[in-house]
Order: C-alpha cells, then sequence, then structure tokens
C-alpha cells in the first residue's frame, strides 16, 4: 500500500530504515497503519480518547525501541501491540460486562489450544450460570444466549426493566469472579486473530 506522496517501500525495508533512525520511514508505517490500528481499537473500546491513546502509545514504543525490537511481520505487530493496549484499557477500567457484547464482534482462532481453552471456559461458564439464582439465571440466559433486550426480557416476565438490569449486574458480577483468573486468557484469545 503506497501512503500518498510517500514512496513505495515493502514493510521490511521501512523496518530496516527505521532500525536505522530514519525518521521518514517512520512517518511512512504511522500514516500507513495509524488509522486502521485506531479503527481496531475503536471497534472494540468505543472510545476515540483512549484510542487516540492507545495509537499514540504503540507508535512511541515503535520508535523508542526501534533498534532493539526483532519484529518479523510489521503490521501483525502492530495489530498485536493493539490487541494489547485495548487489553489494558479493559482491564484497568474494571469494566467487563462488556465482553460479553464484543465477543461476539472478535474472530476466534481455530487451533487445538484455543479449542480446548475454550472448552474449559465454557465449563466454567456453565458451571458460573448454574449457581446464580434462578431469577437471574433466566434472565441472564434470556439476555445472553435468546439475545432478549432488557424490555422484551421484562415483558415476557412481567418485572421492571430495572429489575432485569439489577439481575444482570448481579449476574456479571457473580460471574466475574468465576472468570477471574481466566479473563486475561479469555480476551487475548479472542484477539489472537484479526
Amino acid at each position: 500500500m503506497q501512503v500518498q506522496g510517500m514512496p513505495i517501500f515493502t514493510d521490511q525495508e521501512l523496518l530496516e530504515k527505521l532500525r536505522q533512525d530514519n525518521a521518514d520511514a517512520f512517518e511512512i508505517i504511522y500514516k500507513k497503519y495509524s488509522p486502521r490500528l485506531y479503527a481496531h481499537a475503536y471497534k472494540l473500546l468505543k472510545d476515540k480518547d483512549a484510542c487516540k491513546d492507545i495509537i499514540q502509545e504503540i507508535f512511541s514504543q515503535l520508535w523508542f525501541k526501534r533498534d532493539t525490537q526483532e519484529i518479523k511481520a510489521l503490521d501483525a505487530y502492530l495489530y498485536a501491540a493493539t490487541r494489547f493496549q485495548v487489553f489494558k484499557v479493559i482491564r484497568s477500567s474494571r469494566s467487563y460486562e462488556n465482553l460479553f457484547d464484543v465477543a461476539d464482534e472478535l474472530p476466534v482462532c481455530r487451533n487445538t489450544e484455543s479449542v480446548m481453552n475454550e472448552k474449559e471456559m465454557a465449563l466454567t461458564l456453565y458451571n458460573g450460570i448454574a449457581q446464580l439464582p434462578d431469577k437471574c439465571r433466566t434472565i441472564f440466559y434470556m439476555s445472553r444466549m435468546e439475545y432478549l433486550s432488557n424490555k422484551d426480557i421484562a415483558l415476557k416476565l412481567s418485572i421492571a426493566p430495572k429489575t432485569v438490569e439489577n439481575q444482570l449486574t448481579i449476574a456479571f458480577r457473580k460471574l466475574r469472579v468465576n472468570f477471574r483468573e481466566y479473563l486475561p486468557a479469555i480476551i487475548l484469545m479472542a484477539y489472537c486473530c484479526r
């Protein structure tokens, strides 16, 4: 891909020039990749400021570590760095509820290890759901497995929408405890492919 007004170089050529402190190579890499990386991060976070910070951090690290990092594939490196920074933002925000929503948008790797991890996590999720109080379990199932809105659940169960929200909050809190040790693996597994 050629960045308008910039010479055409392969990623490997750009990396070699970058290692030689070539600021023009850095600018080409930035102009080539920053819009795509920003879009990738924004799709997951929906937070413009956080995404701008992530892009700034990635490219700052790329420049400061230009002569010490062994990067074999520039695009893979930059996307992995973006996913790692998104993971850090999600983890530091302590807002894990949206992971269930984000998970549907993320591609899934299908290697043997990831399939085994998925089975283990699915069992943990199943056990966690089974331990929820009856009403909470029913509402969680309707929300996350039947994809019903809070309003639809409230109508079906003849309860207030606020009750649905409260029960989902309880479910997420209880499930978060079960998944605390798996959370980094869940996020990284989901991000392993773009």
